[in-house]
């Protein structure tokens, strides 16, 4: 039982798709993730830049990355809405287009990208459970040779007619 892999159990194959699935997404979720992480980034900047002055949940950077991240959650909207101070009508006509811009971005497409990134893959492995995987370059470049390795069709150790080393020559 210790030397056996996940995938040799035949009772777990949604595990095993599950596994595999995540293996898959992982190198896409990683670019994807980094991508957003820099749009975010650049919210909690501007958010601390321009409306911390004028609100206290945007006074430091930390808290601008505790307020944008509760926002993500549906946290707390009301109330950052509500006590941004009106000192300014620049100023709250601009956290109105950056609180509806950072919400409409990250909840209804940053997230359903990030759902559809994983959905895509889970059906790519299930098709190509149920249909085979696609045959590579490699595999089809390997089928066309019908030479057996002992058909004497093969190079075995012979000189090359070009040296590196002219004066080099081996015996």
């Amino acid at each position: 039982m210790s030397g056996q892999s996940i995938t040799d159990f035949g009772g777990f194959v949604f595990l095993q798709l599950l596994i595999l699935t995540l293996r898959a997404a992982l190198p896409n979720v990683i670019r994807f993730c980094c991508c957003a992480a820099m749009i975010y980034l650049g919210y909690c900047f501007c958010g601390w830049i321009v409306l911390g002055p004028y609100h206290v949940k945007f006074r430091s950077l930390n808290m601008v990355s505790e307020c944008l991240f509760s926002l993500i959650n549906g946290d707390d909207m009301f109330a950052t809405f509500e006590k941004m101070q009106q000192k300014s009508y620049l100023v709250w006509l601009f956290s109105r287009i950056y609180l509806y811009s950072f919400i409409s971005l990250f909840i209804y497409m940053v997230l359903s990208l990030f759902i559809a990134l994983i959905t895509d893959t889970y059906e790519t492995v299930k098709h190509y459970q149920q249909e085979g995987f696609p045959e590579t370059e490699l595999r089809s470049f390997i089928a066309q040779c019908k030479d057996l390795p002992n058909s004497g069709r093969y190079r075995l150790e012979e000189e090359s007619p070009i040296t590196f080393f002219c004066c080099c020559k081996r015996s």
